[in-house]
This record gives structure tokens, sequence and C-alpha cells, in this order.
């Protein structure tokens, strides 16, 4: 009991402090006043994140209003131009899904879709599964700070022995020595509440001897029941300040899911690049062996006419376009060979591994153009594209954070109360006999209360923090608002883009038709001899001839471009709109393994592409 007096004294001292204690000792009026401490206590951002939260998001869509986005829409079409998309003449599309041999391949030729290609890299990419593993770290955010408040068990021990000169002789029956040997033990559980406060419930034993006559007899024993709880008033205090610690946690997991669909989007849509690659590099492969074959032929026709009347000049002019196409067309099947490694690079499918295999792509490229405007892109990227969701979710953390910051920067004032029942027991380890007293006196327990404070008197990390906060939310605000430019910017590039890659593509098809018109005529010229046999006039003839034949394979190469980029084109008009994953069924599920923990992954909300018929079974991972 006499402890417990000794605190109630210091309990009255502190509790005038906040008023005119202060004041008596002398701080300054700046402490003193310390303005805004009921607002930052009751009004802060905490309580108006919604209210801030919801305005933000209003001046957003204010700001994409008042932008008034409008388009410049290309000219249309032509009626040649849109004749020649009906029949473009792409002989080499058929090809294209085929074998084209060479290269030594031991292995079967692996014929698969874009589609396949998606679901392979979502099982199978290892850079993917790194994105996966960001949002599982996030989450970890929200159990770390559950934690906090776990309910924990404590143990504590102690000896303690005083050899003390005393002050009284007759207070230690005539020794010149002070001795006490103590020996106590506590245990008990502690907890913080979800107001921030920490309780301690806890028993101690105690067990003494001594030869100070205070003590009689000089070997006791005691028992302390007791609970504790010291209650934040002003700083880290209140239900909401506590809650606002867990919202954070789930917005940064919600950020975390944010940022791995960007990520995956960007990484398949690159997975589609490399696929069309592959497939352009393919159809170039075509094209360029079938011009080497057309020189070839050339060469064949003037060597067998040089004992005739052919001129030998010809002869060597052919053979140099063929050689020359020749390197070409080697040239041609390295670029395969690039796209193919560029191809298992972004999969990682262990079926692709064999570096002697032939990936032959099936897909054809799009021929069908859909009609949009730049404002209705600009309105389903906000509604749809995961940045802008991160963007708004960021803000909204850094607002909560900014209001954790302004109840972390008040002063420290801690309400302490408790209770305790304490029993005596005569003689060493009569612990027993102690609690028998402790239930008999359990009508009269000890009481504890008290206020503990604690004021800055310069400007310290607290404050400094706040003030970081505050540019922090500002930032945030700011990174929003350049999101949503960059955006705007994005999808009228990409709209463009893919305007002008269906403008190009009817182009390309009547360049194509023209091309081979010229080609069929100057063949025709050829073989009825009209440009001469000899002399200058046939080697004009053979030059128009070969001139021809290349103008025609770089239409058909030109044309093939023009496809592979108007269907990426397409692709990243879906990714520019956030509806890229949605278009292919893929969202993102959350992986379950005991021995390596939780990650994320996409996966296919319907069935998954079929496998090639090549694909030999492989266990899953």
């Amino acid at each position: 009991m006499r402890h417990t007096r000794r605190t109630g004294i210091a309990a009255t001292i502190l509790l005038g402090l906040p008023t005119t204690g202060l004041a008596l000792l002398g701080l300054p009026a700046s402490v003193r006043a310390q303005n805004g401490i009921i607002a930052d206590r009751t009004n802060n951002a905490i309580v108006n994140v919604d209210k801030i939260a919801g305005r933000y998001r209003e001046e957003i869509r204010a700001e994409i209003q008042r932008l008034a986005i409008r388009s410049k829409p290309l000219p249309p079409q032509s009626a040649a131009e849109a004749d020649a998309m009906r029949q473009p003449g792409a002989w080499w599309q058929s090809g294209v899904s085929q074998s084209i041999g060479g290269g030594g391949a031991k292995t079967p030729p692996m014929r698969f879709s874009l589609a396949y290609a998606y679901d392979s890299a979502m099982l199978n990419s290892a850079q993917i599964r790194a994105f996966g593993d960001l949002p599982a770290i996030r989450e970890t955010q929200e159990a770390e700070i559950r934690g906090r408040y776990a309910l924990r068990a404590y143990g504590e021990g102690r000896y303690e022995d005083v050899n003390d000169p005393t002050r009284s002789l007759a207070n230690t029956r005539g020794s010149d020595r002070l001795r006490s040997h103590e020996r106590s033990a506590e245990f008990g559980l502690r907890q913080r509440l979800l107001t921030g406060a920490d309780m301690t419930i806890g028993q101690r034993f105690v067990n003494f001897k001594t030869n100070s006559l205070d003590y009689i007899p000089d070997r006791q024993s005691t028992t302390r029941t007791f609970i504790t709880i010291v209650q934040p008033l002003l700083r880290e205090s209140g239900i909401a300040y506590t809650r606002s610690l867990h919202e954070v946690a789930r917005l940064d997991a919600k950020v975390g899911l944010s940022e791995f669909r960007r990520q995956a989007e960007s990484h398949l849509l690159e997975v589609a690049r490399a696929y069309w690659s592959l497939h352009l590099a393919r159809a170039t492969y075509l094209q360029r062996q079938r011009l080497a074959q057309a020189a070839g032929g050339l060469v064949d026709q003037l060597s067998g006419r040089e004992g005739l009347d052919a001129d030998i000049l010809l002869t060597s002019r052919a053979r140099s376009a063929q050689a020359l196409r020749e390197a070409d067309l080697l040239r041609a099947r390295a670029a395969v060979a690039s796209a193919e490694a560029r191809l298992r690079g972004l999969v990682n499918d262990p079926r692709f591994m064999a570096q002697d295999s032939e990936l032959v792509p099936v897909d054809m490229p799009l021929g069908k153009h859909e009609a949009l405007t730049l404002q209705t892109v600009v309105e389903r990227a906000v509604a749809f594209r995961p940045e802008v969701e991160q963007a708004f979710l960021q803000h909204r953390a850094a607002v909560l954070r900014q209001g954790q910051a302004q109840i972390e920067a008040l002063p420290r004032l801690d309400l302490i109360v408790g209770g305790n029942l304490g029993g005596r027991g005569l003689g060493g380890g009569t612990f027993g006999n102690a609690f028998d007293d402790e239930r008999r006196n359990a009508s009269k327990p000890g009481l504890l209360f008290g206020l503990r404070i604690e004021v800055p008197l310069q400007a310290d990390d607290a404050k400094a923090r706040l003030d970081r906060r505050r540019l922090e939310t500002r930032l945030a605000e700011n990174q929003g608002r350049a999101l949503l430019m960059t955006i705007i910017a994005e999808a009228e590039v990409t709209l463009t883009e893919y305007e002008v890659a269906w403008r190009e593509l009817g182009a390309r098809a009547l360049a194509l038709r023209a091309a081979r018109t010229e080609l069929g005529i100057e063949s025709e010229r050829w073989m009825e001899g009209v440009a001469g046999t000899r002399g200058e006039s046939a080697a004009n003839g053979l030059e128009r001839l070969l001139t021809a034949q290349e103008r025609l394979a770089d239409a058909e190469e030109r044309l093939a471009l023009a496809q592979a980029s108007f269907t990426v084109a397409f692709l990243a008009l879906q990714r520019v709109q956030g509806t890229f994953t949605a278009a292919q069924n893929a969202d993102i599920k959350r992986i379950e393994d005991a021995a390596r923990g939780p990650a994320y992954n996409l996966r296919r909300v319907e069935a998954p592409a079929p496998a090639p018929e090549w694909a030999p079974k492989v266990r899953q991972r």
C-alpha cells in the first residue's frame, strides 16, 4: 500500500501540468499554446479521408471533362484501297503456319497460337512469377500490423543481494551492515488494445531475508496480483488511428495487385510483340526465298541459252542478283532464329527450350477495324487502367498517413490506471499463506491512478514526419494529375498509331497490287523477247525485270509488316484502355504454396487455350 500512495501523489502533481504546471516550469509560450491539438486529435485527415479522397476523384473527373478531348480523324480509305484490302494477295500467310524446314531440326515443328503463348507465359514465365511476389509481400503488412495487438505472455525473474552500511546499529541487531537477500519472479499477459492502450495482467512473487528490524520475522514471502492499463489520450491514441494502420496496410496490398496487373500486362504485350515479330520474320523469309528462287530461274534460263543468243553479261548480272538475294535469305533465316529466341526468353515454356525446335505461329493477323474515339479510349482508361486505380489508392493511403502523423505529432498524455491485491506470508517460501492473506483482503484492493505527459521543447522527429507526410500527400495528388496527362497523351498516340496502321494496311495492299501488275508486264515482255536478248536493250530489260521482282518483294514485305503492326497496335490499344486482360479472360489468382508461401499469378477465367498437338505432358509446377 505504501507504493500505491506514492504513485497517487505523483499523479496529483502531474494532473496540474496541462494547465498551470507548464507555465510554472517556465516553458516557452509556443509550447504552452500547442495550437491545433484538439483539431489534430478529433478532426484530422483520418476522420476526413472519405471526403478528401472523394473530392480528389471528382477533381480528376472534372479535369477530364474540361479537357474536351477530341481526336483528329484521318481521311478514310479510298475505294481502291478498300478493294485491295478485300483480296490483298498475301500468299505467304499459309506458308507462315507451316514448317519452313532447314536448320537441321530433329524435333517436329511446334505449331501454337498466341492464346497458348499467353497461357504458357502466365504459367511458366519467371518474370511474371517475380511480379507476383510483390503483392504477396505487400499483403503481409496487415498481418504485421495485426501482430502488434497480439496477446503476449511474459515472465521475469530477479535475484538481488544488498550489503550496505547501516544507518542504525539498533535496526540491524548490532551489525554495521544492512543485509538483505531478495528473490522475485513475475509472469503474466500483455496486450495492446484497439484504443492504443497497453494492458498488463500479472502475478508477482517475492521471497526475501534481511537483518533489518523493520521486518519481523526476518524471512517473509509476498504475492501481488495486479492489472495496469496505460491509455494514450493524445499521441497514438484512438480506435480510428489504429484502424487507419490496418487500412493503409490493405491499401498497400491493393496497390501491389494493381502494380502486378500492370507489369503482367506489359509482359504479355511483349509476348504478343514477340509472337508477331516471329510471324513477320517467317513471312519475310518466305518472301526472300521466293525472290531468290526467281533470280535462280533467270540464271537457269540464261545459262541454257549462253551458246545461242544470251549475252554472258546478262548471265553474270542474273547470278549477281541471285547471290545478293541468297545473302539476304541467310539474314532473314537468322532473323527467324532471333525471333524464336526472344519468344522463348519471354515465355520460358520448357517445351520451347529445345534449341533445334521450330516454333510455328498459326494465328493470322487482324484484318478488321474498330472505330473508336479518343474520348472513349480515355474514359475507358480512367475506368479500367490499373495505374489509375493505383494512383487513387496511393492518394488515399497518403491521406491516412498524414492523419497518422498528425496524431503522432501530438504531445504525449497517457492515463495510467490499475489495481492490485497483495498478501504476505511469514517465513521463507510461504506463498500459500500469502495467497490466503490476499484472498482474505480481496475487498480492499490497492488502486493506481496517474497521468504522464511529455512535450517536446523543440521541433522533433514527429513534427518533421508530419511535414513530410503533408508533402507526400501533395505529391500523390500531383502524380495522379500527371498520370492523367500521361494516359491522355498515350491514348492519343496509341489511337493514332492504330488508325494510321489501318490506313497504311490499305495503302500497302494497293501498292502490292500495283507492284504485282508491274512484274507481270515486265515478265511478259521478257518472255516474249520484246526487250531483246543481246546488247543494251537486253540488259535494260533484265534490269527492269530484276527491279520489278525486288519492288514486288519489298511491297510484300511492307504489307506483312503493316499487318503485324496493325495487329500489335490493336493489342496496345487494348492495354491503353485497360481491357487487355479482360479481353483475354484473364484474372489475378492467389496461389497457395505450403512450402514457399503464397504468390499471385494470372489465370484464365475460362478454359485455357488447348495445348498444341506436339506438346508433351508437363507436370504442373
